[in-house]
């Protein structure tokens, strides 16, 4: 019973952290008929995500020590479905970002949380219940932007919206369930440990800052793709909707290597071999889409999400480098909270570039820069042993 109800609760929780991400940006022409939208909402709805991802990355592990990881992912599902709900009834784009900042706040809490319940309720288990969360997540980036036009064309774009808000309070009622029944951990969280000694010691532990940058350039070229690669195909001669097919693919193939690369992670001594050769087909499909956009752009679009394929492993490594529940929780926080906010850079530099006088070359010499840093961190973000 504690087994199966956790299970469920990681499952739902996993799947509810990115929809309210991918599965607007198809709906941002149509919500315009109603809502103005102007150049500067389209600028803080980008930025957003990863800047809220930061943020509660870093707050999270302070408040899992306080109120424990379960009342946490409760309270964090419940931002969730309250934030993605209510603004799908808005018509106003101040209201529309204040609900969006609280629906994402949650998100960037859960996060955090569900690596150290994985390390408490399944210690003897990481690698296929980690398989269990990534698959998840990145099952909830791909499908939104692939359904969000036809939801919107049956159910109008706030129905399109509310869907991901009714998956969100299923989630809800999940934990509401654990909550109560309170199924004892197999290992526990040490509240001391996590909201101060131990993340202050990462904090002067060269490895974490490894893992952390090596998480962050992921996270900055995966909200540059999302925020980019549509109108990237779309200004080389390509229509919108096959534009939208590519973006649905680049986000497809995370997850299908996120079902594989967990039990990789924990097979092989060193993950840095995988990095490598997906930084290499990351600057690859760069090249493509810069070069020669017309030639071979699924080719382009294969490579690129290869490339940001490395972010299901770092969640992996994030649980098995950590000694425990508490060291899952405080590195879980220092690596999404310092790698999204250097994601959280990625679109508006990139943006700003391709406006700019040198234009895409500028744009993609920042892209394939954050390659070779990436690369340069590699070996010690993935070396065998505990951080």
């Amino acid at each position: 019973m504690r087994t199966a109800i956790i299970l469920t609760g990681i499952v739902v929780a996993a799947f509810n952290l990115r929809p309210g991400v991918t599965g607007l940006s198809p709906l941002l022409e149509a919500m315009g008929e109603e809502i103005r939208l102007g150049g500067g909402f389209l600028a803080v709805i980008g930025m957003l995500p990863p800047l809220l991802f930061g943020l509660c990355g870093f707050a999270a592990p302070r408040l899992i020590a306080r109120f424990s990881a379960v009342t946490i992912t409760l309270t964090a599902t419940a931002m969730i479905a309250v934030g993605l709900g209510v603004r799908a009834l808005v018509s106003d784009p101040s209201a529309f970002l204040l609900l969006s900042v609280l629906a994402l706040a949650g998100m960037g809490i859960g996060n955090v949380v569900l690596p150290p319940i994985v390390k408490a309720y399944f210690p003897d288990r990481v690698a296929s219940v980690s398989t269990l969360h990534v698959g998840l997540l990145q099952l909830g980036t791909f499908v939104p932007p692939l359904v969000a036009v036809p939801l919107a064309n049956a159910l109008s774009w706030r129905g399109s919206l509310l869907v991901w808000a009714g998956t969100a309070v299923v989630a809800v009622a999940v934990w509401i369930v654990i909550t109560v029944l309170r199924p004892a951990p197999r290992t526990t969280v040490s509240a001391t440990a996590v909201g101060g000694r131990e993340l202050r010691r990462l904090l002067s532990t060269p490895r974490a800052w490894a893992l952390m940058t090596m998480t962050g350039m992921t996270s900055f070229n995966n909200f540059i793709l999302f925020t980019w690669l549509p109108p990237l195909l779309t200004r080389a001669g390509f229509d919108s909707a096959f534009a939208g097919a590519m973006l649905a693919l680049v986000t497809a193939i995370p997850l299908v290597l996120g079902f594989v690369l967990p039990a990789l992670a924990v097979r092989l001594r060193s993950a840095a071999s995988i990095v490598i050769a997906f930084c290499l087909s990351l600057a690859a499909g760069y090249l493509g889409l810069w070069l020669a956009p017309q030639a071979a752009p699924v080719l382009w679009t294969v490579l690129l999400g290869i490339g940001i394929s490395t972010f299901p492993l770092a969640l992996t490594l994030i649980t098995l480098r950590s000694r425990g529940p508490e060291a899952s929780a405080a590195l879980s926080g220092f690596v999404q909270g310092g790698g999204y906010l250097l994601a959280a850079t990625g679109p508006l530099l990139f943006g700003l570039l391709v406006d700019s006088g040198p234009g895409l070359g500028a744009a993609f010499a920042l892209v394939l820069a954050s390659v070779v840093v990436k690369l340069a961190v590699t070996v010690p973000a993935t070396r065998p042993g505990h951080i």
